[in-house]
């Protein structure tokens, strides 16, 4: 049983299937990549508990390692299915958690949010501080706003700093060499999943690993999170672009499977939202100055407007607003009316 837990999908490197809570995507992918001097450097550990822990330990020892031999912990971005397990991992390895510099900064500063999603795998817009305002700016009729504040009291799932980890969180920067012996892997800062999401070129081996940059079939949430400088959109749709100009990769993501295409599944990914940006432009041409709530019931959801309703309906107006805001912008000139 052991040795089925930790799969060999590249050269050194390992794919564990770590469990996550009911309800989501059944599991995230850990990877364990050994360096030239036989330590591991974990990415993307997966959720937090007791019994995670325990299952990561059994990968380590089913390809010969041990907690002994885990050198770093490099998580892609702070949501719970990726961060959670690393401070327990980094307290029983004594090593470091390595996060993009503006995570880092997010994470040590206010704490961590999971985010939302609609039923299309797009995502929500920082949580406004006065809800009420909020659905007010939207146009949101007095008739659904009761749903969509309940929406709005939903607990974020949170992974607080536990005491004594802060001093083992170390930012790296675009571009940087990561501290694995015999590797060359680069950091590259990808935003738009969230805000300081990064990706991990390992060039040599033909590999990227993409946490939820790029995934082989879901359409990764975008905006999640505070922290952004700009419209969550431009910032992915550039991120896709980087990534792809890279060239043919084996994809090591942090959900589903190990997979190739890179660029494929990028212009995917990049005509997926640019279909709906075209249809927020295409209200927005009408000319009678339309809110959220207008733009939103005119365009097209997978189960209907009229299935949306409480978390799905608020995510689907945050989504709206995000791509109503990109529509506007001189960002959206590069995209829209393209291909």
């Amino acid at each position: 049983m052991t040795e089925t837990l930790a799969q060999e999908v590249g050269a050194g490197v390992h794919a564990v299937r770590v469990p996550m809570a009911p309800g989501g995507l059944p599991y995230s992918l850990c990877y364990l990549v050994e360096d030239a001097s036989g330590r591991i450097h974990v990415v993307d550990p997966g959720s937090a508990g007791a019994g995670n822990l325990a299952w990561l330990t059994e990968a380590l020892q089913g390809i010969g390692h041990g907690m002994r031999t885990v050198a770093s912990i490099v998580v892609t971005h702070l949501h719970p299915d990726h961060l959670g397990l690393a401070f327990d991992l980094s307290a029983a390895a004594g090593a470091p958690i390595l996060l993009h510099e503006r995570e880092r900064d997010a994470l040590l500063g206010v704490g961590v949010g999971a985010g939302n999603g609609d039923g299309d795998g797009d995502g929500g817009w920082p949580t406004a501080p006065d809800p009420a305002a909020r659905l007010d700016g939207w146009g949101v009729p007095d008739e659904r706003r009761q749903e969509l504040f309940a929406a709005m009291a939903r607990p974020a799932v949170s992974a607080a700093v536990p005491d004594g980890a802060a001093e083992r969180i170390v930012g790296v920067a675009d571009g940087e060499l990561l501290p694995v012996p015999g590797r060359s892997i680069r950091v590259l800062w990808t935003p738009g999943h969230t805000a300081g999401h990064l990706c991990l070129d390992d060039a040599d081996n033909g590999m990227l690993f993409t946490g939820d940059h790029v995934l082989p079939t879901v359409n990764p949430g975008i905006g999640l999170g505070a922290g952004f400088t700009r419209n969550p959109i431009a910032a992915y749709l550039e991120s896709l672009e980087r990534v792809a100009a890279l060239g043919e990769r084996t994809v090591a993501p942090g959900h589903e499977r190990v997979f190739g295409v890179l660029g494929e599944r990028c212009d995917e990914l990049s005509r997926h939202h640019l279909r709906r940006t075209r249809e927020v432009v295409a209200r927005l041409a009408k000319g009678d100055e339309p809110s959220v709530w207008q733009i939103a019931r005119s365009l097209t959801w997978t189960g209907g407007w009229e299935g949306l309703g409480g978390f799905t309906l608020l995510s689907a107006l945050a989504q709206t607003a995000m791509h109503a805001e990109f529509a506007r912008s001189a960002d959206a000139r590069r995209y829209v009316g393209a291909g």
